[in-house]
């Protein structure tokens, strides 16, 4: 056989085994593999003649573009393509990390707290005693100071520096010791 049929037959060869690489997934071993097949037909087209190497470098180099475009066109709609590429769902509604604490996270929106930690840009920050994880839109904020949360975004609370102080918690809320005396009608204590 001759340099030639050689050449013709790993080149051959190349486009068999990247087309068995489009259905079964060897993580770029057949790619490889398909590369140096290729390559090898290169080279037995020059040893055959300078022109049959030159002949088989364009043809190789005119078939990368094609390869590329079966790989990136039509290997998705094959059988192994709708397999290994899963089309991404549109969410129904929008969900956020934190949202199993407050069953919603929109209702945060404007609310005072503080950072738990330093938020540089990203951490935790606690409003009315609970800890969300936050992300500063105005750059680091130390650990302590106030926030206002102003948006949600990506599952997290976009929050910013606060003039204003959280509310401090009631400890006695509903319980009838934050009201004065005479609504509770008791006596007083004094004498």
């Amino acid at each position: 056989m001759s340099f030639l049929g050689i050449a013709l037959g790993l080149f051959i060869l190349a486009i068999v085994i990247f087309a068995i690489d489009l259905m079964i997934p060897s993580g770029g071993v057949l790619v490889a593999v398909t590369g140096f097949l290729a390559l090898g037909a290169v080279v037995f087209a020059f040893r055959y003649s300078f022109q049959a190497g030159m002949a088989m470098l364009v043809a190789t180099f005119a078939l990368i573009p094609i390869l590329l475009w079966v790989f990136v066109v039509v290997w998705p709609k094959t059988p192994m393509g709708k397999r290994m590429i899963v089309a991404p769902t549109p969410a129904g509604k929008f969900v956020w990390s934190d949202a199993a604490k407050t069953g919603g996270g929109e209702a945060l929106i404007g609310q005072i707290g503080v950072a738990a930690c330093d938020l540089l840009p990203s951490g935790y920050v606690k409003i009315d005693d609970q800890s969300y994880e936050a992300i500063s839109e105005t750059g680091p904020i130390d650990s302590g100071k106030p926030i206002k949360v102003t948006r949600l975004d990506l599952g997290r609370l976009v929050v910013r520096e606060s003039k204003e102080l959280p509310k401090p918690a009631v400890l006695s809320e509903g319980t009838g010791l934050d009201r004065p005396a005479t609504d509770l009608n008791i006596e007083s204590l004094e004498g």
